[in-house]
């Protein structure tokens, strides 16, 4: 075969590869056509869906918490409260229940009144309060409402509180004697600002509000809004699901709603739908540039790549007929050997992760151990996320070993760590740093709130009940938030320094850290030279 055939025949092959190289291009450009049509809905939805997971994060993550831990503090008074102490024409032990209140006041620092009103025209309320002479609690809305609702708690109506104009809710619960009989309500006042405050922190042009089922805004970034009719009182309608959103057409507005069915709430976030419209149309231009952009990069290859198609289909086939060439020097029981060597990898592994679960626990507790507790620390630390650290050291334990023996101070720790792990487990890590010491790693960075779980689990450990005579178990601790900027050791000398301080003060007490300088904290020396081991 002379060249000018040889020639033809290439041409001819390269001819046919950019013509079926342009023909499989045309299916491409015509996807990436339907793509582009279809993509505006597609992210109109997706951008809703983000709208809604807003709501969600919401709800799940600061309103029902917040909302079930009240409800458990409502719970943990109310059951403290005796029905022959609120029965006669009298109030009997007045003062430890005044008392008794005012430390739940201090741990739940939303409270504004905590108080019990009975059928004898009686009114028990701290902070105290001197009602008028003709004062009736058994006329007043939380009574009836909670007198209606028997063994149940009951949310009342928001309103303003008479003393300080708060907004306030009421959260009440009858009393009952053995008969059935209402002999009084316990209630608490709460303020309703914390929701308020948590209102449209990512939503950009839009907001967020809470509104009862019959549309009066309980919550509003614009304080002027609260109490008042919705400004949209068609969307009531609308909230036929537990969770949905929708176009307002009228308002031009997209609007996602979450419904509390245990409270009759409705939690809405309105974005305005210009704002999910120029992002739509940021992301189409991109999308255009881009098939633009992908049609000119093929049309380039595809030149580049008929110049070397001849080469390439030789390779191809030489790598067939290799491929298909029986193998030399495999033993024909080689993939039975491969299987057995990759059961044995599985088995280690299996092994190794069992291993690393076992390395990250305190024999003793149960509890995370102080190697799971760095790790985790540096990690928060290093993705930046906030969180409170809090550290536990029990008071006099010692004591507890030289009085009543190392096997009854084993059971202490055992019984402390299982409390602790019960009550704060949903909220975070707690491990076993050293000796009778804990450390808690709290996810939700509110300090507050984290004080107030750690109140708790205070006062469940002093109420423990144990065998031994004599014996009785508190702690001190330290409380602190993170701040961007401090290291893992910062955080833990200024919690250190406030456990320390909480002992010097008295025991069984709970500090909160700032991020002041440690001197001002009086770190202790490292001999522990100012409370010795047996005080401590």
């Amino acid at each position: 075969m002379d060249k000018r055939a040889v020639s033809k025949k290439t041409w001819s092959l390269v001819a046919r590869m950019r013509l079926g190289l342009l023909l499989l291009f045309i299916p491409v450009l015509m996807l990436g056509g339907i793509y582009y049509l279809h993509m505006e809905r597609s992210l109109q939805q997706e951008l809703q869906q983000r709208l809604l997971a807003t709501n969600h994060q919401l709800r799940h993550v600061f309103i029902e918490p917040y909302l079930h831990e009240m409800e458990r503090q409502f719970t943990l008074i109310y059951d403290q409260v005796k029905v022959d102490d609120i029965s006669g024409p009298r109030l009997n032990n007045a003062e430890s229940y005044l008392k008794e209140w005012r430390l739940y006041k201090g741990v739940m620092a939303d409270l504004i009144y905590i108080y019990v009103g009975t059928a004898e025209r009686q009114m028990l309320i701290y902070p105290e309060w001197q009602a008028d002479a003709g004062f009736d609690p058994r006329t007043r809305p939380w009574y009836q409402l909670a007198s209606q609702h028997l063994g149940k708690m009951v949310w009342t109506e928001p309103y303003y509180d008479y003393t300080n104009g708060n907004l306030v809710i009421a959260l009440a619960r009858a009393i009952t004697d053995k008969e059935g009989k209402v002999r009084g309500v316990f209630a608490v006042d709460a303020v309703l600002a914390p929701f308020s405050a948590q209102l449209n922190r990512h939503l950009g042009n839009g907001y967020q509000m809470i509104v009862n089922q019959s549309g009066k805004v309980l919550a509003h970034p614009d304080p002027s809004q609260l109490l008042k009719p919705m400004a949209h009182p068609s969307w009531l309608s609308r909230f036929s699901q537990e969770d949905g959103i929708f176009l307002d057409q009228d308002s031009r507005q997209f609007v996602a709603y979450s419904r509390l069915p245990e409270r009759n709430w409705v939690l809405i976030s309105v974005l305005p739908a210009s704002s999910i419209q120029a992002v739509v149309a940021r992301a189409s231009l991109n999308v255009l540039g881009v098939v633009v952009l992908a049609s000119v990069l093929y049309a380039l290859l595809a030149l580049v790549w008929s110049r070397y198609f001849r080469r390439m289909l030789d390779e191809i086939s030489t790598m067939i007929r290799a491929s298909r060439m029986p193998p030399d020097g495999v033993p024909q029981g080689g993939m039975h050997e491969l299987r057995h060597v990759y059961a044995e990898l599985a088995e280690v592994s299996k092994d190794y992760h069992e291993a690393r679960q076992h390395a990250n626990l305190d024999k003793l507790t149960g509890l995370y151990n102080r190697r799971f507790f760095d790790e985790r620390l540096n990690r928060l630390l290093l993705e930046q996320h906030a969180f409170c650290l809090a550290m536990i050291d029990l008071d006099g334990f010692k004591l507890v070993n030289d009085n009543y023996g190392h096997q009854t101070g084993d059971v202490v720790l055992k019984r402390v760590a299982k409390l602790g792990n019960q009550l704060l487990e949903d909220h975070g890590w707690v491990c076993r740093y050293g000796g009778e010491e804990l450390v808690v790693l709290l996810a939700n960075p509110d300090i507050h709130f984290c004080q107030m779980l750690l109140e708790q689990y205070r006062i469940g450990v002093a109420s423990l009940d144990w065998r031994e005579p004599g014996l009785g178990i508190t702690f001190s601790g330290g409380l602190v938030a993170s701040v961007p900027g401090l290291d893992a050791k910062g955080l833990l000398d200024i919690v250190d320094a406030e456990v320390y301080r909480a002992k010097r003060d008295g025991k069984n007490r709970i500090y909160l850290g700032g991020v002041a300088p440690l001197a001002q904290h009086e770190v202790p020396p490292a001999d522990d030279g100012v409370l010795s081991k047996e005080e401590a």
